[in-house]
């Protein structure tokens, strides 16, 4: 094969593994179709209407759990496959039935498929791209998952102008992504790309032992704390964006649909931060975590005191930049950790921490504050914890690792 061949080749799977991230989040991009749906099937409930939303997530949970056990018995790139042919299939189902019960097993069905799929997305990159490489991309799978996200919703959009039906079209953009998976990303257990990672996982672990460090493979314990950092993070993230409407009306800072624009903003300065991660982990590596946790919990306790529409949209921007580097951080550093085989199941243990944290988050919010200002605050608080935690446990990893040097 070419360098121009070989080069053009990975661009293919770069393509395929970053678009697999927008089926993760594609679920909600037909939330428009809502209003038109309940008067077609005006005999249920706006709450069963809306089940067509909340049913995906509930089947991804569980099947983020049981793609790892699924990668065991017939593959990674089999898995990522199945999951997105189930996926693609199931999605368009709504655009030609009339019948609400065959709509609904078809949302939960899409809640399979993204959930087989979904640790692929992420352990993949770690199979099939090392060092600073895999960090970038995983930065960037964030960042390229948030703007096909939007895109998918504009489509949508202006589908619906058509019907509630032709809107489900737009999951036919599933199709290339299963295409590329099908005829261009390799067979990691068949060409040699585990046994490549797993010779550098063993190259990384001797660089980080010349520099004093302490790197453990496949270690349960870090799996754990990994995934309830992720749940503490995404709940005290979510009851940020859960309750900034209720703060702006509640302070008199603007009207809900100003606290709208600026959770858009802060999507949108996701994206910046996904892309500078590979940068930023370059320079400042594992204590990039405590230093996007530290920044994360101030920004938040400063919105909860301004008073400015231009401010918290200004501080939205910075959060957003700011708490887009965590996630990508621990997910590459689950990459790190877990042998290419291990790795879908912990990447799937990590990702239910983030939908558990998504989904209690409202709860945790009573818990956190009666108000919307007090809660925003207290999570906050919750970010900088957590980032003194971190800290703590970096120093002390490091003055084990050097005793046991010496």
């Amino acid at each position: 094969m070419t360098t121009s061949n070989h080069s053009f080749k990975n661009v293919l799977i770069i393509i395929a593994l970053l678009s697999l991230n927008i089926v993760e989040q594609a679920a909600s991009v037909i939330t428009g179709t809502i209003p038109g749906m309940a008067k077609t099937f005006s005999s249920e409930s706006l709450v069963n209407i809306e089940l067509i939303t909340t049913v995906v997530s509930i089947f991804v949970t569980v099947f983020v759990l049981v793609s790892g056990f699924v990668v065991r018995k017939i593959g990674q790139k089999q898995t990522a496959v199945l999951g997105l042919a189930i996926a693609t299939i199931s999605s368009v189902i709504p655009a030609f039935s009339n019948n609400f019960t065959v709509i609904l097993v078809s949302r939960a069905v899409l809640g399979i498929g993204i959930g087989l799929a979904n640790p692929l997305a992420i352990s993949l990159i770690g199979v099939f791209f090392s060092g600073d490489e895999r960090a970038k991309l995983m930065g960037w799978r964030s960042a390229i998952a948030g703007v096909g996200t939007s895109l998918m919703t504009y489509f949508a959009g202006q589908l619906l102008n058509i019907s509630w039906h032709a809107a489900y079209w737009v999951y036919l953009l599933f199709v290339p992504t299963l295409l590329l998976f099908i005829f261009f990303v390799p067979d990691p257990e068949k060409n040699g790309a585990v046994e490549r990672q797993e010779a550098e996982q063993q190259k990384e672990l001797a660089q980080a032992q010349d520099r004093g460090e302490s790197v453990q493979k496949d270690s349960k314990v870090l799996i754990a704390t990994l995934a309830v950092l992720t749940f503490l993070i995404l709940i005290a993230i979510m009851v940020l964006a859960i309750k900034l409407p209720t703060f702006f009306v509640e302070e008199k800072i603007g009207t809900a649909t100003q606290a709208s624009n600026a959770w858009s903003i802060y999507n949108f300065a996701s994206v910046a931060g996904g892309i500078l991660f590979g940068y930023c982990y370059k320079f400042l590596r594992k204590f990039l975590l405590p230093s996007g946790l530290i920044l994360s919990g101030i920004i938040m306790t400063l919105i909860s005191t301004v008073h400015s529409v231009g401010m918290v949209y200004a501080l939205c921007i910075l959060m957003g930049i700011v708490s887009a580097m965590i996630i990508p951080y621990i997910f590459n550093r689950i990459s790190e950790a877990s042998s290419p085989k291990k790795a879908p199941l912990y990447t799937s243990i990590a990702l239910v921490g983030s939908n558990l944290g998504s989904f209690l988050s409202p709860y945790a919010g009573k818990f956190l504050g009666v108000s919307s200002k007090a809660a925003i605050l207290h999570a906050g608080f919750l970010m900088m914890v957590l980032a003194v935690v971190s800290l703590i446990v970096i120093i002390k990893i490091n003055s084990n690792s050097k005793k046991t040097a010496a």
